[in-house]
């Protein structure tokens, strides 16, 4: 289980959250809808561990996660040609995590020839895609997506979604999707989390919420 456990986050001299609490369960879908600038990429990179928040902790298992080697928790963000190396393709960062079959770039419609480009030779699109294949490295346990299928046409955009939700159930893989999407929340989601701007903390127990293993398909 992923745990947050009272998350306060400042930064630049501004709180952009306060006492954020909640578990999700391997296989859960979570889904947080904010508007632009509200600081989800901030959340998501605290709990991914790229940055410290100012109090509180992320738990796996009732353990922080270790501080080398591969983080279980991955995240995809936003703008994913920001999470490659401009000089080296995208073969190699791809490869720095795990070596992926040819399967696995059909499911993820992952041309092979991309591998060999430099980001600045690809779209971001593209990128997006093997930026995700690259988070699914089978050590991932729980995967973040940051407005990760914006940028593909509805087609590649079901089919990416298919994926990730067959991995939430074979793994299982727990996810937390940042999307302004309502419509797509409501469809991949087991439950949503809309903060408000004058109370940006939350305390989760999930009592009260859809169940997590309620039926999805594309």
């Amino acid at each position: 289980m992923l745990t947050i456990d009272s998350l306060s986050i400042t930064q630049g001299g501004k709180q952009l959250w306060d006492d954020v609490s909640f578990t999700l369960n391997p296989g859960e879908r979570l889904g947080i809808s904010a508007p632009s600038g509200f600081g989800k990429t901030t959340l998501g990179r605290v709990i991914a561990q790229w940055q410290a928040p100012s109090s509180g902790q992320v738990l796996i298992d009732g353990i922080p996660p270790a501080k080398t080697g591969y983080c279980p928790i991955q995240l995809v963000p936003q703008h994913p040609e920001l999470s490659f190396n401009p000089y080296r393709t995208t073969g190699d960062s791809l490869h720095d995590a795990w070596r992926p079959d040819a399967q696995w770039l059909e499911r993820m419609v992952v041309n092979p020839k991309w591998l060999k480009r430099r980001p600045d030779e690809l779209s971001g699109g593209e990128l997006a895609r093997i930026a995700l294949l690259r988070a699914l490295d089978p050590r991932t346990r729980y995967l973040i997506t940051d407005e990760v299928t914006a940028q593909l046409d509805a087609h590649i955009q079901a089919q990416i979604w298919k994926v990730l939700l067959e991995e939430t159930q074979q793994r299982p893989l727990g996810l937390i999707i940042f999307s302004h999407n309502k419509a797509l929340l409501d469809r991949v989601c087991s439950r949503i989390w809309i903060p408000g701007r004058k109370h940006k903390s939350f305390h989760d127990v999930g009592s009260s919420l859809p169940p997590v293993n309620r039926a999805i398909s594309f």
